[in-house]
């Protein structure tokens, strides 16, 4: 069996960078493509249902047809954006336990370190009081 050579490490990590590139792509414009997606997907059914309907008197039935599928279109929308907005909110929640943590942590080395030290006097949330500023 041959040694393995550094080619493959750097090979690996070329991997790793590129996939690393493309998610940092998708996370910044991901927002900007659903909407341009959910835009353009809105304008294929309104197309859709007018030559489907061409030729045909009733107007009811395109109106109908229309709803039908914009009706569609906004609940799917609509689902991801709650999941969307029920995820961060379990982000914000999360953050804001880890600082209230961090900050009692901080505030017992701060004591550890020098017992004579008063306290950075941060609030329970881990920010600066008014006065610091």
């Amino acid at each position: 069996m041959p040694p393995k050579s550094n080619t493959d490490s750097g090979h690996r990590l070329t991997w790793r960078w590129f996939l690393g590139e493309v998610f940092g792509v998708v996370r910044q414009f991901g927002n900007a493509a659903i909407w341009a997606f959910v835009t353009c997907f809105l304008i294929y059914e309104v197309a859709h249902a007018f030559q489907s309907f061409a030729g045909r008197v009733s107007i009811a039935d395109l109106v109908f047809t229309i709803a039908a599928h914009v009706n569609l279109t906004i609940a799917a929308s609509l689902a991801l954006s709650g999941l969307t907005t029920a995820l961060w909110v379990n982000e914000y929640r999360r953050h804001r336990n880890t600082r209230r943590r961090l900050t009692q942590r901080t505030t017992d080395l701060e004591k550890r370190i020098d017992s004579q030290r008063e306290s950075s006097l941060l609030t329970p949330e881990g920010l600066t009081r008014e006065g610091d500023q």
